[in-house]
């Protein structure tokens, strides 16, 4: 186990049937474990709420409350979308490709739900460690099997709104999968309701910077493409605020691929929401690709990574280097250890050129008093106490909470105060204003 402090002991059994084995990873919002499920008599995985700098761990060495009657606020509506992501995981569970819920609970004075175990790798670490865009044969599986399972969650009236090459995961069977569903939202929702502004700079599109941006089945077209892009080229798509049109980047036609493939990716890509494509099933079937499910598949059974688009039941994407998977990008994977990495130093540069280096796993204060900030802006439009930075190193992310009287803005968008956002490195922060302008960014020692 890890910081014996945070994470439950390996051996605690909860809810009288899954037994903790060990912790894979804590983040900003809960911590994920290897556990035994007792009844099912197999490995899974199981995601407790434990929102960083909001909860501490109580004494039994289980149970969770606020560390002060101001965060309740905080932790009871972060508790709601913890559920929310559950339920509607657990919704989608006979969905190909999404990574499968079968249970959730309350217990020891926080929530919990469980997931299938998957071992493998994310097509993020595939790329990395391939340092060169994939096979067009591999990425046409991927993006195919990821986009018929956003078919279906689509047809759920449900939009994912975080998909990126972190979020596709490739078991070591060759199943791809679709997990992270934590901004995941309802595409039929009140006029006037707005949406969290949680998103990857390159990734998300323009409207999903606003929490009032029209959002829905194109915004998860446009990552999609966005993340075809990446597999296919190993480079970041611009984000979409430094894009100066719709053709302020280089098309996949100058890296050589088909004008087919260029011009489907275009077209998802568009700014305007629009005119850009409206749907998976149209962005795939640009790209030659089948929407439909592959013949003798039904709609519960899992896909798996095929070779090339051959209309035929798919078959197991063989991690030896059977479908022109480079056998070096396996090595390089393996070969990638915690111990082997170099450490993060995360930073926040202002427009004046001042940059603050930022603690690793620990929450730090901007603000205009130094009674309560640890980086001191002295302006009169900063609040005391304006806003909280934490970053966390597990998972490469910032997380940002206004507490402020005249507002916190990552690009662009206006944080809801009291409520912590994820934020990516490389994103712009406003501390309550234009006059004052930042990025956030680490870098490797």
């Amino acid at each position: 186990m890890g910081d014996s402090t945070i994470e439950l002991y390996g051996n605690t059994l909860l809810n009288n049937r899954y037994t903790i084995i060990k912790s894979l990873g804590i983040g900003g919002f809960g911590i994920t474990y290897q556990a035994y499920d007792n009844y099912r008599q197999c490995k899974c995985a199981i995601k407790e709420y434990f929102p960083r700098g909001v909860v501490i761990r109580l004494g039994d060495k289980k149970s969770v409350v606020p560390v002060s009657d101001s965060k309740r606020g905080i932790y009871d509506h972060g508790k709601e979308r913890f559920l929310e992501e559950a339920e509607i995981l657990q919704r989608l569970k006979n969905v190909p490709s999404v990574v499968s819920v079968y249970d959730f609970f309350q217990d020891n004075q926080t929530c919990y739900f469980v997931m299938e175990y998957l071992d493998g790798y994310t097509l993020s670490s595939l790329v990395k460690a391939n340092k060169k865009g994939l096979d067009y044969s591999i990425v046409a599986d991927a993006i195919g099997q990821v986009g018929r399972a956003l078919i279906q969650v689509h047809k759920h009236n449900y939009f994912h709104r975080d998909i990126s090459p972190d979020n596709i995961f490739v078991t070591s069977t060759g199943k791809v999968k679709l997990i992270d569903f934590g901004s995941a939202k309802n595409i039929v929702r009140n006029e006037n309701q707005v949406l969290s502004v949680v998103l990857k700079p390159g990734f998300a599109p323009p409207e999903q910077y606003s929490s009032k941006g029209v959002q829905g089945t194109f915004t998860d077209v446009y990552a999609l493409a966005s993340t075809m892009y990446y597999l296919l080229t190993a480079k970041m798509f611009p984000g979409a605020f430094d894009r100066s049109n719709d053709d302020d980047y280089i098309h996949l036609s100058e890296y050589g691929f088909s004008t087919t493939i260029s011009d489907a990716v275009n077209k998802a890509l568009r700014l305007n929401y629009r005119e850009r494509t409206q749907t998976v099933e149209d962005f795939l079937r640009d790209l030659n690709i089948s929407p439909e499910m592959p013949s003798g598949q039904s709609s519960s059974q899992g896909n798996e990574v095929g070779v090339g688009n051959t209309g035929t039941s798919a078959t197991e994407l063989d991690l030896s280097g059977g479908i022109n998977l480079p056998k070096q990008v396996l090595v390089n994977i393996q070969a990638i250890k915690p111990a082997e990495s170099k450490k993060p130093v995360p930073s926040i540069t202002f427009q004046n050129g001042n940059r603050y280096n930022l603690p690793l796993d620990s929450t730090i204060v901007i603000g205009r008093s130094p009674e309560f900030a640890q980086i001191v802006i002295n302006e009169a439009h900063i609040s005391k106490k304006h806003c909280e930075l934490y970053y966390d190193s597990k998972k490469n992310m910032f997380y940002i909470q206004d507490n402020s009287t005249n507002g916190t803005y990552v690009n662009g968008g206006k944080l809801v105060r009291g409520t912590a956002y994820q934020v990516a490195p490389g994103s712009v922060v406003a501390i309550g204003g234009n006059n004052c302008i930042g990025r956030v960014g680490v870098t490797f020692e």
